[in-house]
């Protein structure tokens, strides 16, 4: 089958389309979705995937004007956020749990900083924490932020930092 120059052309001019629509449709669901985030409520939270509240937080720290950056979803290291603040590194473990986020998560941030050479660590969790878990922060410097602090952040719509 022979094609003319005119048949290319269109042919080319119709996938190039196809490709546009496609980037468009992404960047438009994209956005719908940082909105919906963007709106929710503590319940609306709790009902996130582990994903999800991590990307809540980024857009949340981003509209309010942080350089913030999602790690890898696997090998991250044990950070999923690394948020910049005047200069400083600041690396967050993110947990959407039902139960008390215990130490290993406070772990996970401490052993973080050395990779991302962050001089500070947080945790955010929907949830609360372990009696242990308050502990290990308290003597590592690591700010926890819970379930009562979140539900502040939200209703005063303003970020906690350590």
């Amino acid at each position: 089958m022979q094609f003319d120059t005119q048949q290319v052309e269109q042919l080319i001019l119709l996938s190039a389309a196809v490709v546009a629509s496609i980037f468009l449709l992404k960047f438009i669901m994209k956005c719908h979705k940082k909105k919906k985030l963007l709106q929710s409520n503590i319940y609306d939270i709790d009902l996130l995937s582990g994903e999800d509240f991590e990307l809540f937080l980024y857009y949340f720290y981003k509209k309010h004007g942080y350089r913030v950056r999602l790690t890898p979803v696997t090998h991250d290291f044990g950070a999923d956020l690394v948020i910049k603040s005047r200069g400083k590194r600041i690396v967050v473990q993110v947990k959407r749990y039902k139960e008390r986020v215990g130490i290993k998560a406070v772990q996970e941030v401490i052993g973080s900083m050395a990779y991302y050479k962050a001089k500070q660590g947080m945790v955010i969790t929907n949830s609360y924490y372990t009696q242990s878990a308050y502990v290990l922060a308290k003597s590592n410097g690591i700010t926890l932020i819970g379930r009562n602090a979140l539900l502040h952040m939200l209703e005063k719509d303003m970020v906690l930092l350590p």
